[in-house]
């Protein structure tokens, strides 16, 4: 009975306090063994759940796990842990990652100064499966080291699992749609996108802005027929692949001279900006600082890469997931304009946003 209320009121708290953005909770299931002096014996039964949130570079992931042991010893473990997750980024589907963490266990049956209740710690490695809509299939396998005398030894569990996202939005998924005219002008005033029948979202596009690129119906202007297009409401300040999704960016954000703190008016733009990879999370992002001639070289290039930092620690507050973003600095190496003049370097002065996709991606 004891168990049942614990499971229910992790569930619970999960289900309360995980509606952050891209948040999830795993279910998991996999074999423990305990004793483990002279060799492994994979024989008790674990079933667990998990929370994590994904928006820091060290994952947070919150841990309840029961196995029902089959030795002398004991008959149960409950185990509760805290565990930091870091993921080895690429672009594919498939993600390695490595973690450590610690805990409580609680063993049911115990056997005095043979098997106990304590503290541990552990650490291991696994492979998370991007899977359709944000669910994610994990194997893992852990080691973990009591915290007591050395009669108590060590545990290492396999197991495996999916992962539910409790926040998530297909941004490539095609939506009804349909277009209000001015009756004076083509321009295309607005786009409900139908999430419920009751509740449209609107996604705004100025057209007026974008010039026509292409003779077939092409409704962002980016110059991939619509038929074609995997990104089909993409802004017009985005170069787009050959699949009409963002590649690159420039965002003009302002920084004082020889200083990587962002100007509040350029807030707004880092929000336009971890809005739209909110609702984009298909992609990886580099983001690339530049600066004007004004000062060394060596200098110029640290300084280019802090306001790349800048710019990413702003959007992973604002929800956008730290193992999606790079940065890089390239200082005053590839000018867009003449550092002859003010508006020319303050041109110079910007941040660019390169889009990667996973190699696999398409459908």
């Amino acid at each position: 009975m004891q168990k049942i209320v614990i499971f229910q009121l992790f569930l619970f708290l999960t289900l309360l306090y995980g509606r952050t953005i891209e948040s999830e909770i795993g279910i998991n299931i996999g074999l423990n063994s305990t004793k483990n002096e002279n060799s492994f014996k994979f024989k008790n039964p674990t079933i667990g759940v998990t929370y994590q949130d994904n928006r820091y570079m060290l994952i947070p992931r919150v841990d309840l796990e029961y196995s029902n042991v089959k030795n002398d010893y004991a008959t149960s473990i409950l185990k509760g842990s805290i565990n930091a997750i870091y993921e080895y980024k690429n672009q594919t589907y498939t993600t390695p990652y490595a973690l450590v963490g610690v805990g409580y266990e609680h063993v049911g049956g115990a056997t005095k100064n043979v098997f106990e209740s304590h503290p541990f710690v552990q650490g291991g490695v696994g492979v998370r499966v991007d899977l359709k809509e944000g669910f994610k299939a994990r194997i893992e396998g852990k080691m973990l080291q009591v915290l007591a005398s050395s009669k108590e030894g060590n545990e290492a569990i396999i197991t495996t699992g999916i992962s539910i996202p409790l926040s998530y939005q297909d941004s490539h998924q095609k939506q009804p749609r349909t277009i209000k005219r001015d009756r004076a002008t083509t321009n295309i005033k607005f786009i409900p996108i139908v999430v419920e029948p009751s509740k449209p979202k609107f996604v705004y596009v100025k057209n007026n802005e974008c010039p026509i690129k292409i003779d077939r119906p092409d409704f962002d202007r980016d110059g991939v027929e619509d038929r074609l297009d995997q990104c089909p409401a993409t802004p017009c300040n985005f170069t787009v692949d050959g699949y009409g999704c963002p590649v690159k960016t420039t965002l003009r954000v302002n920084f004082r001279s020889n200083s990587s703190k962002i100007e509040s008016y350029s807030i707004n733009k880092i929000e336009t900006f971890a809005n739209f990879l909110l609702k984009n999370r298909g992609s990886f992002v580099k983001i690339i600082g530049h600066t004007d001639s004004r000062g060394s070289a060596k200098h110029n290039m640290e300084l280019s890469l802090a306001r790349a930092n800048s710019v990413k620690r702003a959007l992973i507050v604002r929800g956008v997931s730290a193992s999606r973003l790079s940065t890089e600095g390239r200082g005053e190496s590839q000018p867009i304009a003449p550092n002859s003049t003010a508006e020319g370097r303050a041109m110079n002065r910007r941040i660019e946003a390169i889009l990667s996709y996973p190699t696999n991606r398409r459908r």
